[in-house]
């Protein structure tokens, strides 16, 4: 016990506050502390560990390599002290806590709403909290503890081998071409007839899983990445490029199915193995408390998204 002489909840709280949003008077505002209580906090702290664990000069504050080596412990107390909490409630009968949910935007928009619905109907007083990113940094979210959960696409794989996953759904990859184009007419095609075209897909060249989505894979098969003339991390971009005739967008069906699609055709492609499978992903090398397991078990049993069932009812 000698090692937890002098140390107090709410040093840490103010740490990981500083930490969350990127300063002293940012962490003040968000936890309704004063920011001298949140500094002397964060001094305490420091003077207990004997290192100094932010870079005060730069702005935003930036953690030292003490700082960095410290957020992983201190993660990890604040995870078991809210799984202790959930387990007596569990004990109790009523379920309570916080579930940090990571997505990405397209299951954020035709997902997720009717999963928290749901939720909130059977776990009142369980709060969830979105942390929406791109699919490759939601392996890393969850290994730091600020997503407990994340629906995201298999691919890119996740580079953190403790990740786990089960499967939700699987959905075509599809063109979307502007009306008056000559290709509008197709109910379906084949990736190879773009042979000719100029293509927008989603990602950027400065982002890590450009060229490690299922796009890019069928786009390499086929032949076709030289015809790539423009990337935006936006759905809604990459329709209304298409729609003013920049090229033929490629993407997955449920990023289109939530643009305004208005003056184009969203073509299924077939003839290509490659599709996008979204998933369910946690770390198994985190402890699951009980509310975590109850969104992961509600998840496991919600419906697919409207319009991959629709596909699938055509298909």
């Amino acid at each position: 016990m000698s090692a937890l002489d002098g140390y107090r909840l709410e040093w840490l709280g103010s740490f990981l506050a500083v930490v969350d949003h990127g300063g002293f008077a940012a962490a003040a505002e968000n936890v309704y502390r004063s920011q001298p209580s949140i500094s002397s906090h964060v001094a305490d702290l420091e003077n207990r560990l004997g290192a100094v664990l932010f870079d005060r000069k730069e702005r935003p504050v930036r953690l030292t390599e003490a700082g960095m080596a410290f957020l992983v412990h201190a993660r990890a107390v604040q995870a078991e002290l809210e799984a202790g909490e959930a387990e007596v409630q569990a004990v109790l009968g009523l379920l309570r806590g916080r579930v940090r949910l990571g997505c990405y935007p397209s299951a954020g928009a035709a997902f997720v709403p009717g999963l928290l619905r749901e939720f909130g109907a059977q776990y009142p007083e369980v709060q969830v909290g979105l942390l929406e990113g791109a699919p490759s940094d939601i392996g890393a979210a969850l290994q730091s503890g600020e997503a407990d959960l994340a629906i995201r696409p298999l691919l890119p794989v996740p580079r953190e081998t403790s990740i786990s996953h089960d499967v939700l759904w699987g959905e075509p990859l599809v063109a979307v071409v502007a009306r008056d184009h000559q290709l509008a007419g197709y109910s379906s095609m084949e990736l190879a007839r773009l042979s000719d075209e100029r293509l927008i897909t989603l990602g950027s060249g400065a982002q890590r899983e450009t060229g490690t989505t299922e796009v890019d894979h069928a786009l390499r098969d086929a032949g076709l990445v030289q015809q790539v003339v423009l990337r935006t991390n936006e759905p809604q971009t990459l329709v209304a490029l298409a729609r003013s005739g920049h090229g033929i967008g490629l993407t997955n069906l449920l990023a289109a199915a939530v643009s305004d699609t208005g003056g184009t055709r969203v073509i299924p492609l077939h003839g290509t193995v490659h599709r996008r499978e979204v998933g369910v992903f946690w770390d198994g090398a985190r402890a699951m408390q009980p509310a975590v397991r109850a969104l992961l078990d509600l998840i496991l049993q919600m419906p697919v998204p409207d319009a991959v069932q629709r596909f699938e009812r055509r298909a």
